[in-house]
């Protein structure tokens, strides 16, 4: 009997479009719940809050998961997840770890125990708590995220924790997240759990989603159990491709070209792609595209970099001599590392610094610093950087406002350096701004500005024979030695890599500025 039950099971899923859906989902999660094949998988809550984007990208994510695109740059580190998580549960010591598994969270709340770490596993749903707690006529559901702002996305999550608690029998009255407070100003000793977490209430806003989250949670199974990824017109996708994650996929059908390069773009890309263009080339230029716009479709159609001499040698002629070029590593945890310190705050603990003192084509001369652990590294910055950089040069960055604020902190933290910082603040120039003015322009950039981007079409010399060639990644990889044991041989690998790549990131400014003056014949005044 069983056999027929499955099978029976199994032609509903495969011809669901002969089934009103109502129906269809009564025979698939009621009648015919039991038979439900193994090798499907379940529902957690991390695809769900993919599935609220996009079916696609959680048909892909689950169904497909080596083709997930690298998300890396968005990155908190599990061990940075995990320490808040043991801060948290300060708050509750009286809760005890289920390890994550459904029969020992179960087991705790049939005895009306406080749980952290818990697990909850239904016929086809799989969701994972911070804490659940008993309060007055049934449970709370506490989550902890590590972010500084309230999201929908959070109400969202606990409203789809709180809908599989409800059908596994255990009744809701209250729900609620921890968010990091970005205004925590750590000094030094133990994380205040009291002070680094904002409390959220939303169990009225969980409670009113219900319903809605129980329809989207069942239609997004329904996705699941598809053998082939859905064509696009029959789910909920990316409400414009510029935002898809994996293109090679759901438009496999109709390519969007280079379309979606367009700097800024959005609205009218979506125009475009709506008309049937899907290159940039086959564009008309009108009055509704912007300066740069009509300077990156010139481009592509040409083939051929634009210059615009005037602006370019006005920005050159601003320089003076001796100019410094100037890149930070930071990193920005959710919880303090650094004593004066708070959540997300980018704290520098490296510097790259090459000085030519009189013209472009001289040999540049290299400085950095790396924390010592000793000290915290902002004064050892500080204190080598006031001795390397006097004003009335020019201080050279890509995106100044960056290293203007990490040294503003900085000397906020070590007032005895603020005079320094404000004799030479004046002297900061952006690198960045005759590209992001489309000053220059070439079509391989493809509308990024980025210093990666520009430095190879410019100049031809890139990161990749380096072992760090990202700024996320150097954030992670120091932030990892700093906070977590590593033997001496890897400590000083890492430290090395760290170093060679901010050395590249400034040497990289001097490339880029000595091919505009090699492709403007400027020579310094």
């Amino acid at each position: 009997m069983d056999s027929v039950q499955k099978f029976l099971r199994t032609s509903v899923r495969r011809l669901s479009f002969l089934f009103p859906e109502h129906f269809r989902r009564k025979l698939l999660f009621e009648v015919f719940a039991p038979y439900r094949e193994k090798e499907l998988p379940f529902l957690g809550k991390s695809a769900f809050q993919t599935g609220q984007h996009c079916e696609l990208q959680l048909w892909k994510s689950v169904k497909d998961p080596s083709s997930d695109p690298d998300f890396s740059n968005q990155y908190i580190s599990p061990k940075q997840k995990s320490l808040l998580r043991e801060i948290a549960n300060r708050l509750y010591p009286e809760a005890k770890h289920a390890g994550y598994k459904n029969s020992i969270t179960r087991e705790m709340l049939s005895k009306g125990l406080p749980v952290r770490g818990a697990c909850i596993r239904t016929d086809f749903f799989d969701v994972r708590a911070d804490f659940i707690l008993p309060n007055e006529g049934g449970w709370e559901i506490l989550i902890v995220k590590a972010s500084s702002s309230a999201k929908r996305s959070h109400v969202s999550e606990l409203s789809f924790i709180r809908m599989v608690l409800e059908e596994a029998g255990f009744k809701i009255v209250k729900t609620g997240y921890f968010i990091i407070n970005s205004g925590y100003y750590f000094v030094e000793g133990e994380v205040d759990p009291n002070r680094l977490f904002h409390h959220k209430d939303c169990s009225v806003e969980t409670e009113a989603s219900l319903g809605q989250t129980k329809e989207k949670a069942y239609r997004l199974l329904e996705i699941l159990e598809k053998e082939k990824l859905p064509s696009r017109s029959s789910v909920k996708h990316c409400d414009h491709p510029r935002n898809c994650s994996f293109p090679n996929a759901c438009y496999a059908d109709d390519p969007p070209g280079d379309l979606f390069t367009l700097r800024e773009g959005k609205e009218i890309t979506y125009q475009l792609w709506n008309q049937g263009i899907r290159n940039l080339s086959e564009a008309e230029i009108n009055k509704d595209f912007t300066g740069r716009q009509k300077i990156q479709i010139e481009a592509v159609r040409s083939g051929k970099e634009y210059l615009n001499s005037e602006a370019l040698n006005a920005f050159l002629n601003k320089l003076r001599f001796p100019l410094y070029f100037l890149d930070f590593e930071t990193i920005n945890p959710p919880v303090p590392v650094y004593s004066r310190t708070n959540p997300f705050q980018h704290v520098p603990f490296l510097y790259s610094l090459h000085v030519l003192q009189e013209n472009l084509i001289e040999e540049p001369k290299e400085y950095h610093y790396l924390d010592e652990n000793v000290k915290d590294p902002r004064l050892g910055i500080l204190e080598s950087l006031s001795s390397q950089i006097q004003p009335g040069g020019t201080v050279i960055a890509f995106n100044d406002n960056f290293e203007k604020r990490c040294l503003k902190e900085a000397s906020d933290a070590f007032p005895e350096y603020k005079k320094w910082y404000q004799s030479i603040e004046p002297d900061f120039i952006d690198l960045a701004k005759p590209f992001w003015d489309y000053d220059y322009y070439h079509p391989d950039q493809k509308g990024t500005t980025s210093l990666k981007t520009v430095l190879p079409v410019l100049t031809g010399a890139d990161y990749k024979d380096l072992s760090i060639h990202a700024g996320h990644t150097a954030n992670a990889e120091f932030l990892r030695i700093k906070t977590e044991p590593v033997n001496p041989e890897e400590r000083s690998k890492v430290e090395a890599d760290l170093i060679a790549y901010c050395k590249m990131d400034t040497f990289a400014l001097i490339l880029i500025l000595r091919k505009l003056a090699e492709k403007l014949d400027w020579h310094p005044k």
